[in-house]
């Protein structure tokens, strides 16, 4: 998250002749990195990028702070300015106007504060603070929204305010929404609140508040406000996050809230508030100050072991220089032992700060990592195992590339409708939480509804499409754990046939050295189930015994309910077995020396028979038979070309002749088919 910091501004709270572009390099090399300086008249403004892991440095107190530790290690005198107004003793009032608070679920809200005012005067805020809002992005509006705005930057503390008087019931409750639930926020969006968020409802049941978010129009403040509730609090920065990401929806509050506000902060910001609303409003304090803290953090302490530092920072640095870094961030020394000692760890850093290994990290950066000894690794280069995955993926690319196949890359997301399409039960399927669009509802679980859609949309472009996709698929598990995603490959034709996309297939399990593979053809019924094809022109894909997926031509349905016009022949296969499988081992055998007999035998053969099958029955038939492939495919008729070769001599007719008569005859027998004349 980046934020914009004056420098007029940060000097207020940090003493030091540092120049501007010293405090950004010097900031850069050991916090948080200075993007950009800008200039807007006689000031500077700092565009800094603050870590997920540092919200105590979204504030210009932060980065003054951190600077105020950093600024002396480069030889620049440096001192932090105390907070004004932290000792300041908010008065009892005799007016006390009522306000009763309930908190369904304390882990909700760790730490709520609230204190009414009264005699508001609205109107602009003074000079200083529309200018120094208008430097840091944010618009002015008038004297009582800008000192929340005000102090959420000076501080880090964000906090709303109330038109008291339209808070129904003088009451406050602060739940989680409901399903159904909407609120209509300050930015005039009517919003659908998703359950579970964070949201404060008044005496008569009407949501005014999406906490930690933005507020409801129905209590906002405007130019008849005459008492105003200030409202600072913690919330659990995971149901912020949530809702952000559910709603599409961040404002400067959430950014900060998600990421963790310090609760001992908000009374010191409720302090310099009270102050702020007495100078720029006019207002006097009109109730007690309502502070629910029920579980305050205890005191976090870390110990750290002097050998630790050195072992992990590769240098030996004094323990009296350890102590002043640490004491310089914040740190307070308990325990002070040889080569151990303990610190307690500032309640603006109790977020990231558990373990010795984190005090090491604040040590390292503070000393500098630009002063640490550079020194070129030693020792043996360590050989990770090649990615078998990645390696025959791009051999399967190149192999398809050059047998000219298209690769296409498509979103992993898909619609209902493409689900549906495909015979597959949306509940059974990833659904996506905050969907970009109807058409990217769910996490695709096969590539066929891509790779159909790719055809429907070129098939008037291009006259025979031939693509494929190898990628992820993403199929739900139980107990909602995060989805498997498993590589798939997807290859596809048109205008094609049976045999074709079946020999495409198997030229490329012959790349990966998967030889004899077995087809099993698919009957209706496991048709059916694989939600894809329909017999007679579908197999499942065999490899010894484990399932390599299934070839086939897309049934009718299927293919007009994305709209394609022609046939599709594809198949489809796991990506994961492949890989495992492939080898780049061969077996290679002598040329013969004894020539080969060479002949075509068609068949007349009834109709769904495979003809797989009779290949693997015409190779069992003898030894002597080399290779049998289908040459050729006319209505009812199978043409098959057989050789017919002895390793250690030349066959002779009669030798030949027996072994036709023979495949003749079983075939004959075993599929009822007969030889054409």
């Amino acid at each position: 998250m980046n934020i914009l910091i004056p420098d007029s501004w940060l000097r207020e709270h940090l003493k030091t002749k540092a120049t501007v572009e010293q405090a950004a390099e010097y900031l850069s090399l050991c916090s948080q990195s200075v993007e950009k300086i800008s200039k807007i008249g006689n000031d500077f403004i700092y565009e800094i990028e603050i870590t997920t892991n540092r919200p105590d440095c979204l504030s210009v107190y932060g980065i003054a702070r951190e600077l105020a530790a950093i600024l002396p290690r480069f030889s620049i005198p440096a001192k932090l300015k105390p907070l004004q107004h932290t000792t300041y003793n908010i008065q009892q009032t005799t007016e006390n106007l009522p306000l009763e608070v309930k908190i369904s679920n304390p882990s909700l809200c760790p730490r709520f504060t609230a204190l009414i005012f009264d005699n508001i005067k609205m109107g602009p805020s003074p000079k200083v603070v529309q200018e120094r809002l208008e430097k840091s992005g944010i618009r002015a509006l008038d004297c009582v929204v800008d000192i929340s705005n005000y102090l959420m930057l000076e501080l880090g503390q964000p906090m709303h305010t109330f038109d008291y008087d339209k808070i129904l019931g003088a009451k406050m409750i602060l739940r989680e929404a409901k399903e159904g639930e909407t609120l209509e926020t300050l930015d005039g969006q009517t919003r659908k609140l998703p359950p579970g968020t964070i949201i404060i409802e008044d005496g008569e049941g009407r949501i005014i508040d999406l906490c930690g978010i933005m507020g409801g129009e129905n209590s906002a403040v405007d130019a008849n406000t005459k008492r105003v509730l200030l409202f600072i609090q913690t919330y659990d920065p995971s149901r912020i996050r949530r809702s952000c990401q559910q709603m599409a929806f961040r404002t400067e509050a959430a950014a900060r809230f998600e990421k963790s506000v310090d609760p001992e902060g908000v009374m010191t910001a409720m302090k310099k508030a009270i102050v702020m609303f007495e100078k720029n409003c006019s207002a006097s304090v009109a109730s007690k100050l309502i502070d629910i803290y029920p579980n305050p953090p205890k005191q976090k302490n870390v110990k750290l072991d002097l050998d630790l530092v050195k072992k992990i920072i590769g240098v030996e640095i004094p323990k009296k220089e350890v102590v002043t870094i640490l004491q310089s961030l914040g740190f307070s020394l308990i325990t002070n032992n040889q080569l151990l000692i303990t610190v307690g760890v500032p309640h603006w850093r109790s977020g990231d700060i558990s373990i010795p290994e984190d005090l090491v990290e604040e040590i390292a950066r503070i000393y500098g990592y630009h002063n640490l000894p550079t020194a070129l690794p030693f020792g043996e280069i360590p050989q990770e195992a090649e990615d078998k995955t990645f390696v025959w993926g791009q051999k399967v690319k190149e192999a398809l590339k050059f047998w000219g196949f298209t690769e296409t890359f498509n979103y992993s997301m898909i619609s209902e409708k493409g689900l549906k399409n495909l015979s597959f039960n949306p509940a059974l399927n990833i659904k996506i939480a905050n969907p970009l669009s109807e058409e990217w509802l769910y996490m695709r679980p096969t590539l066929v509804a891509s790779i159909l859609e790719v055809i429907s949309k070129n098939q008037d472009e291009v006259e025979r499409l031939k693509i494929f996709e190898l990628a992820n698929v993403y199929l739900k598990t139980s107990n909602h754990q995060l989805p498997s995603e498993l590589p798939r490959l997807c290859v596809a034709c048109t205008k094609s046939n049976f045999p074709a996309i079946k020999g495409v297939l198997e030229g490329l399990l012959s790349e990966l050295g998967l030889e004899n593979t077995k087809f099993q053809p698919l009957d209706k019924k496991e048709a059916v189930e694989t939600e894809i094809f329909y017999p007679p022109h579908a197999a499942e894909v065999f490899f010894e015994k484990s399932s390599l997926g299934f070839v086939g031509e897309v049934s009718g349905v299927t293919s007009a309910s994305f709209g394609v016009k022609d046939k599709v022949f594809l198949f489809d296969l796991d990506f994961n077995k492949l890989a495992k499988l492939a080898t780049t081992k061969r077996k290679y055998q002598p040329i013969p020396k004894y020539p080969a007999i060479i002949e075509d035998l068609a068949f007349i053969v009834p109709q769904g028979t495979w003809v797989e099958d009779i290949i693997q029955l015409i190779k069992s038939t003898s030894s002597i038979i080399q290779s049998v492939e289908l040459l050729d495919v006319f209505k009812d008729t199978r043409t098959f070309r057989i050789i017919y070769q002895h390793p250690q001599r030349t066959l002779t007719d009669k030798e030949v002749e027996g072994i036709r008569r023979e495949v003749i005859e079983i075939i004959k027998r075993k599929f009822s088919a007969s030889l054409k004349s």
